[in-house]
């Protein structure tokens, strides 16, 4: 982890148990010592752990569209990316995208939760950023305090994977593969915690954020 950004350390400590911890410092070792060769089998599993619908169980090959509409594209649709960025391009290379991707699942499961709670399921175009979505729940009190605080983190990386390039003479790139392994299972995690706040037939509907 001495690679990865403060923002996506502060991730590892407070959202990953120990055991997710120890696969993302192994994978990381995995990732260094076979080069392309590298295999994300535990990484995966430790994903398949958490549940629901993730890269573990999305096709990698992301011409494979299980969700060509409706919300569970909005959703589910950039695990599926972020998951063909590590397993069919190079984690390494694609470390910023991984980011962005993940960023962009939980910006689509809180957007979906907040017009829920708000009851503007028929509004078809909300936009709002997820540091705007994440305020809005914050004043309503519709999440808890730790997963509220555990968003606005996420938040400041996922802007830095939009906006930032890396002006650190230092460092190659602003992301590394801490960076991607850590905020991939951390948006698993908060998302899943979200969605267990939602409804399946909820789920189910064809609207489009």
């Amino acid at each position: 982890m001495d690679r990865a950004l403060d923002d996506s350390r502060w991730l590892y400590t407070h959202v990953l148990n120990e055991h997710q911890k120890q696969v993302v410092r192994e994978t990381i070792i995995e990732i260094d010592e076979n080069d392309k060769n590298y295999s994300l089998e535990k990484f995966w599993d430790a994903d398949k752990e958490i549940g629901g619908l993730g890269g573990y169980n999305l096709p990698k090959n992301p011409i494979n569209n299980p969700f060509p509409y409706g919300i569970k594209r909005s959703i589910f649709r950039p695990l599926q990316y972020a998951a063909s960025e590590m397993d069919i391009r190079d984690i390494r290379y694609g470390a910023r995208h991984i980011v962005q991707y993940a960023g962009m699942h939980l910006e689509a499961t809180t957007k979906f939760y907040l017009i829920l709670n708000l009851k503007l399921g028929k509004l078809r175009n909300y936009n709002a950023t997820l540091g705007k979505v994440v305020h809005k729940l914050d004043q309503l009190k519709l999440l808890d305090e730790k997963t509220i605080e555990c968003l606005f983190v996420f938040i400041r990386l996922y802007n830095k994977s939009k906006h930032e390039v890396n002006m650190d003479r230092t460092r190659e790139r602003l992301f590394s593969v801490s960076d991607a392994l850590v905020v991939y299972l951390a948006a698993r995690i908060l998302g899943k915690r979200i969605l267990l706040e939602i409804h399946p037939k909820d789920l189910d509907s064809s609207m489009e954020l």
